[in-house]
């Protein structure tokens, strides 16, 4: 039997194991534990403000630039049906008054393509063996060899193919002069106005009160206004064929393109360099 002192001493481990233990106060820097949080940076929108007035003046402008060309396309088409209503009426009173019926017209498209099919090299007397009857040709038309060295319809000097007929430019039209422009011709419209006709079977094309080859001409190579840019090395001058861009290069030289495909120029030594 354990004796009171052993008793007591029990106590007083277990009363010491269940009392609170006084903690050691600890030394705490606030600022250490504390993380302040930087000022608040305030966030500037005029940059952004800035670019959509620049973005908004550019889509301005490009808007307006576009409302001029489809303006001035609108009047290139108008111009250009008007001048077609005029040929064709022109066209139909020639006929009219030479009596051609739709029969005639009908064989002439067939000799028109049977001549567009027969080689000629430059000399027209292969293209004019090829017409058995004048009927065959427009009044004032004749067989002529072409620039591909095919031959094909042509008129004489003074004259301009178009609607299948040969037409004549109008010297006056009203109170107005129209005068006369090469491989084009001035029809009188309505309004007293003198219309330009160009030879459009030869790649001609209306350009003011001129007609311009845009298959031929350097100036206005494929389209109106194209020109063709000069020689990537200087050597060489450029030319128009077939309504493409190339560099006539001298002898002892050949043709190139840059490595980028961007610009033609001439390789080599020209001779006699």
């Amino acid at each position: 039997m354990p004796s009171i002192k052993s008793c007591l001493a029990s106590l007083a481990l277990v009363a010491l194991a269940i009392s609170p233990v006084a903690a050691t106060p600890l030394k705490v820097n606030d600022a250490a534990l504390v993380r302040r949080a930087p000022e608040p940076a305030f966030f500037s929108n005029e940059a952004a403000i800035e670019k959509r007035d620049v973005s908004r003046k550019e889509i301005a402008a490009r808007l307006k630039r576009a409302k001029i060309a489809a303006a001035r396309k609108a009047k290139r088409e108008n111009r250009e049906r008007d001048t077609s209503e005029l040929v064709k009426r022109h066209v139909a009173a020639l006929h009219e008054r030479e009596g051609v019926t739709e029969e005639v017209l009908e064989r002439r498209a067939i000799v028109e393509r049977a001549l567009r099919r027969t080689r000629c090299g430059v000399n027209d007397r292969i293209c004019t063996q090829s017409v058995t009857s004048p009927s065959d040709l427009p009044a004032n038309g004749r067989a002529v060899c072409g620039p591909n060295h095919l031959c094909q319809v042509g008129c004489q000097p003074g004259y301009v193919l178009t609607n299948g007929a040969c037409v004549a430019s109008e010297p006056t039209c009203g109170p107005n002069s129209c005068g006369t422009t090469p491989n084009g011709v001035f029809l009188c419209s309505g309004a007293n106005t003198c219309a330009l006709v160009c030879d459009t079977s030869n790649g001609y094309t209306a350009r003011g009160n001129q007609c311009i080859n845009t298959n031929t001409d350097a100036a206005n190579c494929g389209t109106v206004g194209n020109a063709c840019p000069a020689s990537y090395n200087g050597v060489g001058q450029p030319v128009c064929r077939g309504g493409s861009c190339r560099i006539a290069c001298p002898p002892g030289t050949v043709n190139r393109l840059t490595q980028d495909r961007s610009a033609f120029y001439c390789y080599g030594t020209p001779l006699g360099v």
